[in-house]
């Protein structure tokens, strides 16, 4: 029986989609796009996410869940290691797998495009390899001619290992409803893990300091942002305002310097920006107060890592 004559009967399907790619393809742009809000940090600085995040669309008998993976990378750095090998085991994981890339024609001339991929590219085609259901997303394609697009669309097609590959611009939202559409094909018949009303499984708590993070990876430059963990503190609601208070953790006295600003300016900057996004999430008044620490050589320390959350 073919998947479209199953949905006849079954009320509802329900699935997990991991989304994986190297570091700045898109994935976090995508998966706002796809839920609808803003639930992972996006900047134009690579290896921006941390986390898992979860991502949940549910309409018409289907519920999506997209689960966010930090950029897969070779690194010798503790953190990121980490970080890199939670991205690696939560595809096996999941019902169906995204590979999320930028189109580059010229790569795939060869007639062995795998040799000719991306070295990083080639290491993910080779997790992927081992597992099931793979629809290749081709993002940014407005940055292409349509004669490009089309030769990445054939030789990506030459490597014979996907379900599909859904051509889109995850910034423009061009051809995402064609993506939704693949995607539900596949989704297994199961009830819904979360609230119909639920678009994501982390707090508001975990969101503010991400946009916290967002705003020093937007307004600083070279390795101050890679050097930076935010942890809340507080977190009080009451019917006027939210207090949240936050502290900035950085690795030397000279980044805890930059991000302070002259005369605090900077740091009054990233809390502005930062409020304003939280403002926007919880739809609410916010009182935010940010305070910076520093954490000698945390990216490299064990135990730091662990009492901030990277296990």
């Amino acid at each position: 029986m073919r998947q479209n004559e199953v949905k006849k009967d079954a009320e509802q399907f329900c699935g997990f989609v991991g989304l994986i790619g190297r570091p700045n393809v898109g994935k976090s742009t995508l998966l706002n796009k796809l839920v609808g809000q803003k639930v992972s940090i996006t900047t134009h600085k690579a290896q921006t996410t941390r986390n898992r995040i979860l991502g949940i669309r549910t309409e018409k008998g289907t519920q999506i869940i997209f689960i966010d993976t930090p950029g897969i990378h070779r690194t010798e750095n503790m953190l990121n290691k980490k970080i890199v090998a939670y991205a690696e085991n939560t595809l096996g994981d999941t019902d169906l797998n995204l590979w999320i890339l930028q189109p580059y024609p010229q790569i795939y001339e060869s007639r062995n495009c795998f040799s000719h991929l991306h070295p990083e590219d080639q290491h993910i085609l080779k997790i992927l390899s081992k597992k099931r259901r793979i629809v290749v997303v081709l993002n940014k394609i407005d940055t292409l001619s349509k004669g490009d697009l089309l030769k990445s669309l054939e030789n990506l097609d030459k490597l014979g290992l996907f379900v599909e590959i859904v051509p889109v611009s995850a910034l423009n939202s061009t051809n995402l409803d064609q993506l939704i559409a693949s995607l539900k094909k596949y989704l297994p018949p199961h009830p819904f893990y979360f609230e119909q009303h639920q678009i994501t499984d982390v707090t508001e708590r975990f969101l503010a300091s991400e946009f916290v993070r967002e705003e020093i990876f937007l307004r600083l430059r070279q390795e101050i942002p890679y050097s930076v963990a935010v942890i809340v503190e507080q977190f009080e609601e009451n019917s006027k305002c939210i207090k949240i208070a936050c502290v900035i953790c950085v690795e030397r006295n000279s980044q805890k310097g930059i991000i302070i600003g002259k005369k605090g300016e900077m740091l009054k900057k990233i809390g502005s920006g930062a409020r304003k996004k939280i403002e926007s999430l919880i739809g609410n008044r916010v009182f935010l107060k940010l305070h910076v620490k520093v954490l000698k050589q945390w990216t490299k320390n064990q135990l730091h890592l662990k009492s901030l959350g990277f296990e």
